[in-house]
């Protein structure tokens, strides 16, 4: 915590967001040049925490850049009949959650937090990282089991 208005607070410019993604990984004990997205479009970065994989980018943007982190948790069902079953599910889950969603893309169930730079600070982007970490953690197994899923393996 720091006090007194002394912690950073970006303007939003990607630069910006990308130092502050790199000095995660650093007091991590992480070095950030090992762990970019080398096929990213935009600035993207990635760790494993437990058994998900999370995604960190920094996409630029006409106005500010943003900011999304997301972990792709398991693979649609092969199973058609329990596609509606887990959608429903999924937007269940997504009443109570709280600085993430849930969603698909193509093949895909991932968790996702997005937000533009402007104003983030280097302890919002700390906290961030982790809910993203730790809602990943506590659902992709239990979809896979729930919906006869295979979890996400690169």
């Amino acid at each position: 915590m720091v006090l007194f208005g002394a912690e950073k607070v970006s303007h939003g410019s990607a630069p910006e967001a990308i130092q502050m993604i790199r000095q995660y990984f650093s007091h991590r004990g992480l070095n950030p040049d090992k762990h970019k997205v080398t096929d990213a479009d935009d600035y993207g970065y990635w760790l494993t925490e437990g058994s998900a994989k999370i995604y960190i980018f920094v996409q630029e943007s006409s106005q500010d850049a943003v900011l999304r982190i997301t972990s792709p948790l398991v693979y649609l069902p092969e199973d058609k009949s329990k596609l509606e079953p887990l959608y429903r599910h999924l937007l269940d889950l997504n009443s109570s959650m709280t600085n993430c969603a849930l969603a698909t893309h193509q093949n895909l169930v991932l968790i996702v937090a997005q937000r533009p730079t402007r104003g983030l600070t280097q302890e919002e982007l700390d906290n961030l990282v982790w809910h993203i970490a730790y809602v990943a953690d506590m659902f992709d197994n239990q979809l896979a089991e729930q919906y006869s899923c295979q979890l996400y393996r690169e």
